[in-house]
């Protein structure tokens, strides 16, 4: 169990470091390397961001079908497989399949969906059966903590050398992530195809409610996050060692304030928990635009970056421990769909806003999706007044 729990670790690890990297240079490379237009990177980024969540829904569902373990280890591979295109060819085409295959442009940066994609159903799955479900937000919290240094330090990575070698260091790094997994056993059975799946109304307005909150946060990610290396670039004239620095030191400080969330969890309670730090980056966000230097943007950056995933993996917990044995996959996949969908069509539009209009507009439309958000997630889920050693706790009416 412990051996199993260490090699999901490492898997995660690998892909997040590689994810990183990727997060910095992809858009960078896109526009210095290959002198693509912010329309022509909105389009890519678009084509990564709707595939995803697509790959992700119908993954996780056949995963609780046919075996998680399967089919993790499929779709491990398309991230190596997407690097490898950009290692080959500048042929625009080939850029898309590449961008679909290995998400460039997902939501989320270092940490959250955007570095699990659709990877992410299969393994939280395979994680919540070997582990308590008193143990699960805490697992859940050291998971994503110390995955997001593995994304800062990849990041980090991106001061230094050409694009190729870049490159290079993350094919090999995302193709441990899948060797890894290669010892890890399942414990789940997965059902009969001639068995019907359970199916509780529980389990569908659980997947609901986190669905419906997913498609407003992903709306609001979708819109800045893959754009930041670019603006900061574009707009305020960093280098690439520079803003891989600075997205490294965000990663950092995130993966750290989350050491505090299952005691922030068990203090305020989910809901609190989410509404206030989600509420607060959102005003960060829409001040952005707006500061005028580069060190005040930076800083407001490293601000609202942290607040925005500090609630993740108590989110998690609480949709594992809600969702049923034979649904949780599934469920995962729903969720990542239901942000990652939206997300893909506000990345679109922002490459067009960023492009034809102002940089400004796309952070004022985040802003109000995320208050949106944090208003569903107070109407779904006020019953759920907190989390006592990863227990949820509902109180009834």
């Amino acid at each position: 169990m412990k051996r199993d729990v260490f090699l999901l670790m490492i898997s995660r690890v690998a892909r997040s470091f590689a994810a990183g990297l990727l997060a910095v240079i992809v858009g960078l490379y896109y526009v210095h390397g290959l002198h693509l237009s912010l329309l022509q990177v909105g389009i890519l980024f678009g084509v990564g961001a709707f595939v995803t969540p697509l790959l992700t829904l119908v993954l996780g569902f056949y995963s609780d079908r046919y075996g998680r373990k399967k089919i993790l280890l499929a779709t491990l591979s398309f991230l190596p497989l997407s690097i490898l295109i950009l290692l080959l060819t500048s042929n625009f085409f080939l850029l898309m399949l590449s961008s679909a295959l290995g998400g460039f442009g997902i939501a989320g940066g270092l940490v959250g969906g955007g570095v699990g994609a659709s990877v992410a159903p299969m393994q939280t799955a395979l994680l919540t059966e070997k582990v308590k479900p008193e143990e699960r937000t805490k697992i859940f919290s050291w998971f994503t903590i110390i995955s997001s240094y593995a994304g800062s330090a990849g990041a980090l990575l991106a001061n230094g050398s050409s694009y190729f070698e870049l490159f290079v260091i993350s094919f090999l790094v995302s193709a441990l992530s899948a060797l890894a997994i290669l010892p890890v056993k399942e414990n789940f059975k997965p059902r009969e195809r001639k068995q019907e799946p359970k199916v509780t109304r529980r389990d569908n307005e659980t997947i609901k409610k986190f669905t419906l909150t997913g498609i407003l946060n992903g709306v609001s990610q979708g819109l800045i996050v893959p754009f930041i290396p670019i603006i900061f670039s574009e707009a305020y004239g960093l280098s690439q060692g520079f803003i891989g620095d600075l997205v490294s030191l965000g990663g950092v400080i995130s993966a750290t304030l989350m050491l505090a969330t299952p005691a922030l969890t068990e203090r305020l309670g989910f809901v609190r928990l989410i509404i206030t730090t989600r509420t607060i980056s959102a005003v960060l966000v829409l001040l952005f635009p707006f500061l005028g230097v580069w060190y005040l943007a930076s800083i407001d950056y490293l601000l609202f970056t942290p607040l925005r995933v500090i609630a993740l993996p108590a989110q998690q917990a609480l949709m594992m421990n809600l969702v049923g044995e034979g649904r949780r996959a599934t469920a995962t996949g729903a969720n990542q769909a239901g942000r990652l969908i939206p997300a893909a069509a506000s990345t679109s539009l922002s490459g067009y806003l960023l492009h034809a209009v102002s940089f400004a507009i796309p952070f004022e439309a985040a802003f109000v999706a995320t208050v949106a958000n944090s208003f569903l997630y107070f109407k779904f889920f006020r019953g759920v007044d907190k989390a006592v050693t990863g227990k949820v706790v509902i109180s009834e009416g």
